[in-house]
This record gives C-alpha cells, structure tokens and sequence, in this order.
C-alpha cells in the first residue's frame, strides 16, 4: 500500500472553517459529522479548547473525552461519558415548557420546576384536567416518537412527570443513574417500564436517541472532542489511567468508524476526533490507522488542491 502524503494545514484556519462550516451551519442544522484531526502533543490541548469554547458559545452540549480516562473501544462507556456530561434537570425542564405551550397553556416561571397544581392555578384550569391534558401530549409526543429507542422514551417520560411531581425524586434519580451507568439492579427504575440496562449492544440506540431528544429540547446539537492519543502508546510506555491492547486498538477504530458510517442517523453530532502524529505513520504496528483499512478508506482524502491538503477532509494534519 503506498503511503499518502498529507501537506499540513494551518491550525487556526481549520478551526475557523470548522466553526463557520459545521458548528454555525451544518450541525446547528440537524446534520451529523466526523473529523479528525492530526496534530502534534502540544498542539492539542489548544485546539480541544478552541473547539470547546466555539461550542459552548454556540450553545451545543459539549464534552471532551480522552481516550486514557475513557475506554472508548466499548461504546457504552462512551455513551455514559456523554450522558453524564449532560444537565437532564435543564434539558428536561426544557421539553416540559415546550410541551405545555403546545398544549395551549403557559408556565409562568420559565426554568424553575413547577408542580401540577401550582402549573394549574396560573393557568386557571383543574389539576388533575391539566395533569391528563400533558400525560397525552407526553404519550403522542415522546412515547410513540418511533426516533427514540423505546427504553429512552419511557426514561424521557419518567423525567418528564417526575419533574411536576414531588412524590417521584426516586424514580427520576433511579432514571438519571440508569443512563449513567451506575444502576446494578432495574428496581430503581420498575416504574418507569425500563426493560434492560444500556449496554454496548444498545449504546449506538440510545446515542441516536439523545441526539433527537437534545433537538425536540431546542438544543442545538452535541460536540464530542475525542483525543486518541492514548491508543497510539504501547502499555509498556504508559504508567498511569487506560492502557489498550491491540485488539482493543482495532476496536475502538471500529468505534469511530461505526458513527462515521451512522452519521446522517446523529442529528446534531460533531465528533472531533484528535490524535498526535503517530496515529498516519506506518511504522506503528498494530497501532496506527493502517492497521485498520475499514476506517483508513474513509478518512482517506479523495480530494486535494495543488500542493496542499483540503482542509475540509475527513481528516487532515494540522501545523501552527
């Protein structure tokens, strides 16, 4: 296989084209991408707080994720990664406003939690009329949204009513645990119908899942910084945090390359993948991305102006 040979592109012009190109246009618009980025150590830091700040600014959900806290090859891990990261009172309170002024009513403290029968006297209707009037909304809205796995649906609407009920703080923290990671046991959350922990096999479900749900929230997307850096180091040079066989290299290269080829089925996810120079050079056995062909194809770039790389390709090499 004959090596390709990247001419660097200037950090700061990639990161503005990725702010004007996804994070203001393409991914606030429902869209769903992947890019990687190559630079070396001391560079990463920088760019990872670019991007983060670019985000937050922009009003996405962000996290940044490194590869020696998080063992990305098991995508649940990843997905618990993200939903800790997330506010779940916040995004909740969000859907409820939303859904009650498109069942025609107002609620008179916008952010702050409200119970049934105070939600009721400000709008001068019956608790329990207006209680049946949002359990319907909740049901057409969010439990038959066939976008959401149907366990996600049935946390969305354990959240939702738990959050206009002070009796049900239990069945919402049993819920926020369960989409964490920390539940051993589903008892918390019997309540709520939820069938099965979230496990590797249903991760990718509930990731698209979230994405939908941060957009019926008026959220306008995800960003996901993932430094890789750590599966390019053999276990014998790391001392501390997660270390990575081979195998488990292959597998979190499968990883990424599964939400490349799923992302039209993320709306509003930017996953920034960042690595240091040893991830495009062939002579890292087993490590480097030609050891991986399923997801070296698709970050190989079939587009390149003279003398230079396109700075929109799925993945360039960045320089200061």
């Amino acid at each position: 296989m004959a090596r390709e040979v990247r001419v660097a592109v200037p950090r700061d012009e990639w990161l503005t084209l990725m702010d004007r190109e996804y994070l203001r246009d393409f991914v606030r618009g429902g869209g769903g991408a992947v890019r990687v980025a190559v630079a070396e150590a001391a560079l990463l830091p920088g760019i990872r707080q670019y991007l983060e700040q670019r985000a937050t600014a922009a009003g996405f959900d962000v996290l940044a994720i490194d590869a020696a806290d998080t063992k990305i090859h098991q995508f649940h891990l990843v997905f618990f990664a993200i939903a800790r990261s997330i506010d779940w009172a916040a995004l909740t309170q969000a859907r409820l406003e939303a859904l009650v002024a498109e069942a025609g009513y107002t609620w008179p403290l916008p952010g702050q939690r409200m119970s049934v029968a105070a939600l009721a006297e400000a709008n001068g209707v019956a608790a329990p009329l207006l209680h049946r009037a949002l359990m319907r909304d909740m049901t057409s809205r969010v439990w038959r949204d066939s976008r959401l796995a149907q366990d996600f649906r049935r946390a969305m609407v354990a959240l939702l009513d738990s959050r206009l009920s002070d009796d049900k703080d239990g069945l919402r923290d049993g819920v926020i645990d369960w989409l964490h990671g920390d539940l051993r046991t589903l008892r918390p959350v019997k309540e709520a119908q939820i069938g099965a922990r979230i496990t590797l096999q249903s991760a990718r479900a509930m990731l698209i899942s979230l994405c939908h749900w941060l957009h019926a929230c008026r959220r306008p997307g995800l960003v996901v910084v993932l430094d890789i850096s750590r599966l390019l180091r053999d276990r014998r040079e790391v001392s501390d945090g997660v270390t990575y066989t081979p195998a488990a290299v292959m597998a979190a290269y499968e990883v990424i390359r599964q939400v490349i080829d799923d992302a039209e089925h993320y709306p509003g996810l930017f996953l920034v993948v960042l690595a240091d120079p040893r991830l495009t050079d062939d002579s890292v056995p087993r490590r480097g991305l030609g050891a991986y062909d399923a997801l070296r194809l698709r970050l190989s770039n079939d587009v390149r102006p003279q003398a230079r790389d396109n700075p929109l390709a799925p993945l360039v090499v960045l320089a200061a």
